[in-house]
This record gives C-alpha cells, structure tokens and sequence, in this order.
C-alpha cells in the first residue's frame, strides 16, 4: 500500500483550495460569499443563486445577491486556464501502466515529422459578447474553450451554459440568445490577440475589470 507523502499531500490540498466546489474544476473569477466566505466560480455560485438552490453549496448559508450588481476584480482578461477538467488527486504510481508492444517495422514518415515541426502554432483566439450596457465582454475561459472548438469544427451553432442557463452562439450571425428566448439575442466576435488589445475590454464574464 503505497503512502502519501507530504509533498504530494501538501500539492493535492492546494489543488482542491483552487477547484470550484461547484464545476469541480479550477475556479475562474473567484468569488466568496460574505456571509460564510466559501469560494466559487463567479458564474457557477451566479447561477446557484439565480437558481435558488438553498443558499451556499456547502454550508447553506444565505448568499448576498449584491454580490453580483457591478463586481470588480484584478483581473488578467487573456487569462489562459492551465487544467483539463477537474484537477488530479491520484497517485501516479498507483496506477498500473500498460506497454504497448512495439512494431519494428513501422517507421517514422520524416518528412511529415519535419513539416510539423516547423508548423507555427495556432494563433490564441478570443471570443467576446456585446454588453447590453455597450462595450465588449470577455467569455470565461472554459466557455470560450468549448465555442472555439465548435466554431473550428464548422458547426453552425453551438449550445452552452452560462450561469446555470442554457445559451445558443450561432456562427453565421454572430450572435448569441437564450435557448428559450430566441428574440432576446447579443452579438458575438471572434478576434486574435493583436485585435484584442486594441479593443477597449470591460471585463470576463460580467466581472468588470477593476482599473
């Protein structure tokens, strides 16, 4: 039976300190609730409240809705998310790992393997949602993730979740609305960094950036 080290257990509790206990994934625009000061995802514990979900996920204690009228944080806005899902805890050598056998007979094709690696990576694009109040939005991170994904796939729409609701981006218009309520709609943009920089950004995820 193999034991857990400090080291390892010191790296597992930092990384549950900085996973939302909601998503179970590293928290993007931490927000604690005043009352308990429980931290969440600001769209995660955004969407517990619009929901009413019986106050704090953890402790059930009230959540101040004030909370969410014009909040501010330093914020880095091309923040880039450093997890794939919910952070680690296992052990790696826990786990049993499987060689492959190797075929001797395949061989690289060089000149693929050379062409690849002088291929510039892709440049980091950035989705963006016009404010109701004027100015333009950053996506958080992950949801930015998953409708740059459905845009390179050439889907024509894509569905996503924001604050415990369901959103539909649709790439020909540009544009983004409610699953219920297709009249009620923003506008979207896609741009690179050089365009973002240019671009006067009021904050992620209706968290303003605090100046």
């Amino acid at each position: 039976m193999n034991s857990i080290t400090p080291n390892r257990q010191q790296s597992i509790n930092a990384a549950i300190d900085k996973e939302c206990p909601v998503c179970h994934c590293e928290m993007v625009l931490p927000t604690a609730i005043p009352a308990c000061g429980h931290k969440f995802c600001f769209i995660c514990l955004k969407g517990v409240s619009i929901a009413a979900l019986g106050g704090c996920p953890i402790c059930r204690g009230p959540i101040d809705a004030g909370i969410f009228e014009k909040p501010s944080q330093s914020l880095n806005l091309k923040m880039v998310l450093t997890d794939s899902g919910a952070p680690s805890t296992s052990n790696a050598t826990d786990r049993d790992v499987k060689q492959e056998p190797v075929d001797e007979d395949v061989k690289p094709d060089v000149n693929a393997l050379n062409a690849a690696m002088n291929m510039p990576a892709p440049s980091k694009m950035y989705w963006l949602y016009h404010g109701r109040q004027q100015g333009w939005w950053r996506f958080d991170p992950r949801t930015e993730k998953d409708i740059e994904e459905a845009f390179v796939s050439q889907m024509p729409i894509t569905e996503v979740t924001i604050c415990g609701q369901s959103y539909i981006i649709d790439f020909a218009k540009m544009s983004q609305y409610p699953k219920t309520q297709r009249g009620s709609t923003r506008h979207v943009k896609r741009v690179d960094s050089d365009e973002f920089d240019r671009m006067n950004i009021k904050g992620m995820a209706g968290v303003y950036a605090a100046t």
